[in-house]
């Protein structure tokens, strides 16, 4: 009984999701950048996401990971980037400061990133570099 408890709580373990075990992408980390002529940064994050569930008086709770951005222009706020899509070195992204879709083409060589976002219906240009700013 004891050593079924023992593997039975080994198998749990070994079956839970940690930010730490997420393979890295190209576009994790801290980004200095430039919107428009402006000074921006950008930051996007693995983080442990826990999920817990009820149905009357019986929860349960399981582990995992979320990838999470976030922007912000000049001394403004923090703002949140979702609906993350990636193809090869290219990243789409919905900024929610206005709901407007963002792009970017990452260099490897220059390590360095280039598109543009979307405000009122025109294209401005984004560019940004690995390295907190």
């Amino acid at each position: 009984m004891k050593r079924t408890l023992v593997t039975l709580a080994l198998l749990s373990l070994t079956t839970m999701s940690h930010a730490s075990q997420v393979a890295n992408a190209w576009y994790f980390g801290h980004w200095s950048c430039v919107i428009d002529h402006r000074a921006a940064q950008m930051v996007w994050e693995v983080v442990d996401d826990p999920q817990t569930s009820c149905n009357g008086n019986i929860c349960s709770s399981s582990s995992g990971v979320a990838v999470k951005g976030w922007f912000k222009d000049g001394n403004g706020p923090w703002v949140k980037l979702i609906n993350r899509s990636t193809s090869g070195t290219d990243l789409r992204f919905t900024y929610t400061g206005d709901s407007t879709r963002w792009f970017l083409r990452f260099d490897p060589n220059t390590q360095v990133a280039n598109g543009n976002t979307m405000w009122r219906g025109n294209t401005y240009p984004l560019n940004c570099a690995k390295g907190k700013g």
